[in-house]
């Protein structure tokens, strides 16, 4: 009988101690497997991308093969974004900085002089829309010689016809404010105003312009790691069959409205108008900040009942309140579409691609065109 039992003790030892050599070699190769990871992510290159749309695109076509990270805050608009210290000097480890281009980074001689990364433009290619900002004398002279436009906007050209009596009047009472205004402006820090140079910058609204943003980006991988250039270009292929998908679809669905106006508040979607046949007028000039004067809205309410226009949008994310009380004036609906200048919380979570968000504008511009 002990002998019974001493041998079931000595089997039960052997196999409590290869268990215990199993669990070991498991974890040492779980271990091993933590290190591998860490060591490949630390041997990947960094590249930076300026703002979302170019950092979404970007990672879509790095893949696995690059550190993508974004250069400004992806919760913040770009417009608001100074680099720190800090950020310059994560930068300089950097393989390349993509660009939007067009102006939009305000920042960008910054980091040419104090940077050695590669700077690469996306806007390269892609026929840039002029802003027509005009010297102050020159604006003055014009604007009492031409009629008034819906919103005074540089983009939009067609003109309410008032009674000139009236338009003579409310010059002449306005011309001191006028004048306060311009004084106020000259001398702002940018904080409220977002002049960006001399083109409109919002290339990455339309989705023909993406296509070649996309491929810039492509191409420039395909250059600094040739041996996975097959691998970039397949992933820019996939992104532009997306959007020559939605560019399609909605060709043929905005070309067949019968009033192709929208309305704004802030003119961030000429690149789109132009490309699609639409007309867009901007409550406000190209800077997003800028707020809309009793007299503006009187005209833009006037113009929108003239020209009977349904579709009037405003930024998500952004203050409603000028859209939203001409909306409440003619008893429409506002509704909100999106720049994508940042992400919110929730298109991060969900890991929406720029595509999507292409097309959800389409979608909600297309509902709301008649």
């Amino acid at each position: 009988m002990k002998k019974k039992i001493l041998a079931m003790i000595l089997v039960f030892g052997i196999f409590v101690t290869g268990c215990a050599k199993n669990n070991e070699k498991s974890n040492i190769n779980s271990n091993n497997s933590n290190q591998t990871s860490q060591s490949e992510n630390k041997d990947k290159e960094t590249i930076y991308a300026s703002f979302y749309p170019i950092y979404n695109l970007t990672k879509q076509i790095a893949g696995d093969k690059f550190n993508v990270k974004s250069f400004t805050n992806l919760n913040t608009e770009v417009h608001d974004f100074e680099p720190s210290a800090k950020d310059m000097a994560d930068l300089s480890k950097a393989k390349v900085l993509f660009l939007n281009g067009a102006g939009l980074e305000s920042w960008q001689e910054k980091i040419v002089e104090s940077s050695k990364v590669e700077i690469v433009d996306t806007s390269k290619g892609i026929n840039l829309i002029e802003n027509t900002h005009e010297d102050e004398k020159e604006h003055d002279k014009k604007r009492e010689e031409r009629p008034k436009s819906c919103c005074d906007a540089p983009h939009y050209h067609e003109s309410i016809d008032e009674d000139e009596k009236e338009d003579k009047d409310n010059l002449e009472d306005n011309k001191e404010d006028e004048d306060s205004e311009k004084e106020e402006h000259e001398h702002e820090d940018g904080e409220e105003h977002h002049h960006h140079g001399a083109h409109d910058p919002h290339i990455w609204l339309s989705p023909k312009n993406g296509i070649i943003q996309a491929k810039n980006i492509a191409e420039k991988l395909s250059e600094i790691d040739p041996e996975n250039k097959d691998y970039y270009m397949g992933n820019f292929e996939k992104i532009k069959k997306e959007l020559e998908e939605i560019d399609k679809e909605y060709e043929k669905k905005l070309e067949n409205k019968e009033n192709k106006k929208f309305l704004v508040d802030h003119e961030a979607f000429s690149y789109l108008a132009r490309d699609y046949g639409l007309i867009q007028v901007p409550l406000t000039s190209i800077t997003s900040t800028s707020e809309t004067d009793a007299k503006t809205m009187k005209n833009a309410i006037d113009y929108v009942k003239k020209e009977k226009i349904t579709a009037i949008f405003y930024e998500k994310g952004e203050s409603d309140k000028n859209v939203k009380t001409l909306a409440d004036e003619l008893s429409l609906d506002a509704k909100a579409i999106n720049t994508i200048e940042y992400a919110s919380d929730d298109d991060l979570k969900n890991e929406k691609t720029y595509q999507e968000l292409i097309r959800e504008n389409f979608e909600i511009m297309e509902s709301s065109l008649k």
